[in-house]
C-alpha cells in the first residue's frame, strides 16, 4: 500500500504487567501498583524501574511479584555496600590472581550484558549483572582489595552497565568513584 520501505526492522510489542493474581491490572478492580507507594515504602525509584524489567522478557506479559521487588532492591544494597567497601578499604599488595578474575569477570560482563540490551533482553541483563555481582563478592572474599586499580575498573564498569537500569543509585556511584560528568553520558565500556 504504500512505496517506501518500512522505517524499522521489525515491530516489538512489549508484554503487559498483570496483577499478582494473574489478572489485568485495573483500577475497577482495585488491583492496581501505584509506584509512589512502593517508593515511599523505602524500596526507591530504582528497584521499581527494575523489576518491571526483571520479571519476564520484554515482550511477555507477568504478573507483579512483590518478593521480586524485595530482591532487585537488595542487589542494589549488595552493589551500593560493596562499592562502599572498596572505597573505604586500605591498600593491599598487588595479586595478579586478583587481577586476572577481576579483568575476566569485568570483559564477560561487558560482553554479556550489551549483547542484551542490544536485542532487548532487560531481565537477563540485570540477571548477568547480579552474577558479575556475586563473582566480585567472591574475589574480594579471596583476595581483599588487592589489584585497586581493577577494582576501580570493574565497580565502575558494574556502574555504567547498571546505569540504564537503576540511574539514581548509579549516578551518585559513579561520583563516588570519582569520575567527572554524568555515569550515563560516559562512553560505554567495551
Amino acid at each position: 500500500l504504500i512505496n517506501f520501505n518500512e522505517p524499522f526492522k521489525a515491530l516489538r510489542n512489549q508484554g503487559m504487567l498483570l496483577a499478582a493474581d494473574g489478572q489485568k491490572i485495573s483500577k475497577s478492580k482495585g488491583n492496581d501498583i501505584k509506584p509512589e507507594e512502593i517508593i515511599e515504602q523505602g524500596y526507591g525509584a530504582d528497584s521499581l524501574r527494575m523489576i518491571v524489567l526483571f520479571l519476564a522478557p520484554f515482550d511477555m506479559s507477568t504478573p507483579w511479584s512483590n518478593e521480586g521487588l524485595a530482591g532487585v532492591f537488595r542487589f542494589l544494597q549488595r552493589v551500593w555496600t560493596i562499592t562502599q567497601k572498596f572505597l573505604e578499604a586500605s591498600d593491599l599488595p598487588h595479586s595478579s590472581e586478583a587481577e586476572g578474575q577481576l579483568m575476566a569477570a569485568t570483559h564477560t560482563a561487558i560482553k554479556k550484558v550489551s549483547k542484551d540490551i542490544e536485542t532487548m533482553g532487560y531481565n537477563t541483563a540485570i540477571a548477568a549483572l547480579m552474577q558479575f555481582t556475586n563473582e566480585l563478592y567472591t574475589i574480594e572474599k579471596n583476595y581483599g582489595f588487592a589489584a585497586k586499580e581493577q577494582w576501580n575498573e570493574a565497580l565502575s564498569t558494574l556502574t555504567q552497565l547498571l546505569a540504564p537500569f537503576a540511574p539514581h543509585a548509579t549516578e551518585e556511584l559513579w561520583a563516588d568513584l570519582g569520575h567527572e560528568g554524568p555515569v550515563h553520558i560516559s562512553d560505554s565500556p567495551t
